[in-house]
Protein backbone atom coordinates (compact mmCIF):
# COMPACT_ATOMS: atom_id res chain seq x y z
CA UNK A 1 0.00 0.00 0.00
CA UNK A 2 1.56 3.31 -1.07
CA UNK A 3 1.14 6.65 0.75
CA UNK A 4 1.11 8.77 -2.26
CA UNK A 5 -2.42 7.47 -3.38
CA UNK A 6 -3.92 8.28 0.36
CA UNK A 7 -3.62 11.99 0.34
CA UNK A 8 -5.94 12.58 2.74
CA UNK A 9 -4.35 10.50 4.99
CA UNK A 10 -0.90 11.68 4.05
CA UNK A 11 -2.22 15.29 5.07
CA UNK A 12 -3.66 13.66 8.40
CA UNK A 13 -0.56 12.74 9.35
CA UNK A 14 2.06 15.94 8.12
CA UNK A 15 0.03 18.74 9.32
CA UNK A 16 -2.39 17.27 12.03
CA UNK A 17 -0.47 14.50 13.73
CA UNK A 18 2.97 15.68 12.87
CA UNK A 19 3.92 17.57 16.35
CA UNK A 20 1.38 15.58 18.66
CA UNK A 21 2.32 12.88 20.68
CA UNK A 22 0.93 9.09 20.19
CA UNK A 23 -1.04 9.38 23.41
CA UNK A 24 -2.89 12.41 22.00
CA UNK A 25 -3.15 11.43 18.53
CA UNK A 26 -6.80 9.71 18.76
CA UNK A 27 -8.07 12.89 20.55
CA UNK A 28 -6.10 15.45 17.99
CA UNK A 29 -7.72 13.21 14.84
CA UNK A 30 -11.29 13.19 16.26
CA UNK A 31 -10.98 16.92 16.59
CA UNK A 32 -9.70 17.47 12.67
CA UNK A 33 -12.35 15.10 11.66
CA UNK A 34 -14.90 17.26 13.64
CA UNK A 35 -13.77 20.37 11.09
CA UNK A 36 -13.83 18.67 8.19
CA UNK A 37 -17.04 18.33 5.59
CA UNK A 38 -18.54 15.35 5.45
CA UNK A 39 -17.50 14.07 1.98
CA UNK A 40 -13.81 14.70 3.19
CA UNK A 41 -14.69 12.43 6.73
CA UNK A 42 -15.87 10.06 4.38
CA UNK A 43 -13.18 9.78 2.01
CA UNK A 44 -10.40 9.95 5.26
CA UNK A 45 -12.33 6.79 6.66
CA UNK A 46 -12.04 4.71 3.53
CA UNK A 47 -8.71 5.67 3.05
CA UNK A 48 -7.56 4.41 6.44
CA UNK A 49 -9.63 1.32 6.07
CA UNK A 50 -8.28 0.55 2.59
CA UNK A 51 -4.97 1.23 4.55
CA UNK A 52 -6.07 -1.32 7.34
CA UNK A 53 -7.18 -4.05 5.04
CA UNK A 54 -4.41 -3.93 2.89
CA UNK A 55 -2.37 -6.99 3.09
CA UNK A 56 1.12 -4.87 3.20
CA UNK A 57 1.20 -2.28 5.08
CA UNK A 58 4.34 -0.36 4.73
CA UNK A 59 5.33 0.72 8.21
CA UNK A 60 8.30 2.40 7.25
CA UNK A 61 6.48 4.62 5.03
CA UNK A 62 3.14 5.27 7.83
CA UNK A 63 5.54 5.94 10.26
CA UNK A 64 8.39 8.31 8.49
CA UNK A 65 4.89 9.88 7.60
CA UNK A 66 3.27 9.80 10.90
CA UNK A 67 6.51 10.21 12.78
CA UNK A 68 5.38 7.62 14.72
CA UNK A 69 7.29 3.98 14.88
CA UNK A 70 5.53 0.61 15.02
CA UNK A 71 7.40 -2.85 15.93
CA UNK A 72 4.77 -5.06 13.87
CA UNK A 73 2.00 -4.29 11.15
CA UNK A 74 -0.57 -5.24 13.82
CA UNK A 75 0.45 -2.49 16.13
CA UNK A 76 0.04 0.17 13.16
CA UNK A 77 -3.39 -1.69 12.11
CA UNK A 78 -4.58 -1.45 15.91
CA UNK A 79 -3.13 2.53 15.61
CA UNK A 80 -5.07 3.06 12.52
CA UNK A 81 -8.06 1.66 13.88
CA UNK A 82 -8.31 4.05 16.58
CA UNK A 83 -7.69 6.96 13.92
CA UNK A 84 -10.75 5.53 12.43
CA UNK A 85 -12.80 5.09 14.96
CA UNK A 86 -12.09 8.35 16.41
CA UNK A 87 -13.22 10.09 12.41
CA UNK A 88 -16.18 7.72 12.93
CA UNK A 89 -17.23 9.03 16.01
CA UNK A 90 -16.73 12.57 14.77
CA UNK A 91 -19.00 11.73 12.23
CA UNK A 92 -21.68 11.11 14.69
CA UNK A 93 -21.61 13.75 16.68
CA UNK A 94 -21.74 16.18 13.45
CA UNK A 95 -24.86 14.27 12.03
CA UNK A 96 -26.36 14.20 15.75
CA UNK A 97 -25.95 18.17 16.22
CA UNK A 98 -29.75 19.99 15.59
CA UNK A 99 -29.62 23.36 15.19
CA UNK A 100 -32.91 25.04 15.66
CA UNK A 101 -34.54 28.88 15.44
CA UNK A 102 -36.08 30.42 17.65
CA UNK A 103 -39.48 28.70 17.23
CA UNK A 104 -37.98 24.81 17.09
CA UNK A 105 -37.53 24.87 13.45
CA UNK A 106 -34.67 22.95 12.25
CA UNK A 107 -31.74 25.28 10.44
CA UNK A 108 -29.47 24.20 7.85
CA UNK A 109 -26.14 24.77 6.37
CA UNK A 110 -27.30 27.70 3.63
CA UNK A 111 -30.55 28.89 5.30
CA UNK A 112 -32.19 32.52 5.09
CA UNK A 113 -33.00 33.53 8.58
CA UNK A 114 -34.99 36.97 9.74
CA UNK A 115 -33.80 38.51 13.23
CA UNK A 116 -36.84 38.88 15.53
CA UNK A 117 -35.18 41.42 17.92
CA UNK A 118 -32.93 44.32 17.55
CA UNK A 119 -29.05 43.40 18.29
CA UNK A 120 -26.33 45.37 19.19
CA UNK A 121 -23.32 44.29 17.31
CA UNK A 122 -19.56 44.30 19.80
CA UNK A 123 -17.66 46.38 17.44
CA UNK A 124 -19.79 47.31 15.07
CA UNK A 125 -21.03 50.42 14.20
CA UNK A 126 -24.74 50.13 13.95
CA UNK A 127 -27.08 47.60 15.05
CA UNK A 128 -28.61 44.80 13.70
CA UNK A 129 -32.60 45.25 13.50
CA UNK A 130 -35.46 43.42 13.86
CA UNK A 131 -36.42 41.79 10.12
CA UNK A 132 -32.96 41.72 8.88
CA UNK A 133 -32.93 38.90 6.40
CA UNK A 134 -30.05 37.02 6.82
CA UNK A 135 -28.85 34.84 3.59
CA UNK A 136 -26.72 31.51 3.26
CA UNK A 137 -25.97 30.95 7.06
CA UNK A 138 -23.04 28.60 7.91
CA UNK A 139 -23.68 26.20 11.34
CA UNK A 140 -21.27 26.17 13.71
CA UNK A 141 -20.26 23.28 16.05
CA UNK A 142 -22.44 24.84 18.84
CA UNK A 143 -25.78 24.41 18.21
CA UNK A 144 -26.65 27.36 19.68
CA UNK A 145 -24.83 29.58 17.26
CA UNK A 146 -24.70 30.55 13.81
CA UNK A 147 -22.32 32.43 11.72
CA UNK A 148 -23.23 34.73 8.82
CA UNK A 149 -22.35 37.89 6.68
CA UNK A 150 -24.10 40.96 6.90
CA UNK A 151 -23.27 44.11 5.11
CA UNK A 152 -19.41 42.49 4.21
CA UNK A 153 -19.04 41.17 8.53
CA UNK A 154 -18.96 37.98 9.57
CA UNK A 155 -21.08 37.54 12.58
CA UNK A 156 -22.30 35.24 14.84
CA UNK A 157 -25.51 35.08 15.76
CA UNK A 158 -27.56 33.37 18.85
CA UNK A 159 -30.28 31.09 17.25
CA UNK A 160 -32.68 31.96 19.84
CA UNK A 161 -33.12 35.46 18.16
CA UNK A 162 -33.53 34.11 14.97
CA UNK A 163 -36.30 32.18 12.62
CA UNK A 164 -36.28 30.22 9.43
CA UNK A 165 -37.40 32.63 6.43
Amino acid sequence: MNLNSLQLLKKLFQTVLADGELETDVTTTGEYAALLSDSDRSNIASEIRSCIESDSIALDEIGTEANRWFGSEEEAREWLQSLLSAIDQASASADAITVLDSNGTPLLEGDSVTVIKDLKVKGGSSDLKRGTLVRKIHLTSDPGLIECKVDGSVLVLKTEFLKKS
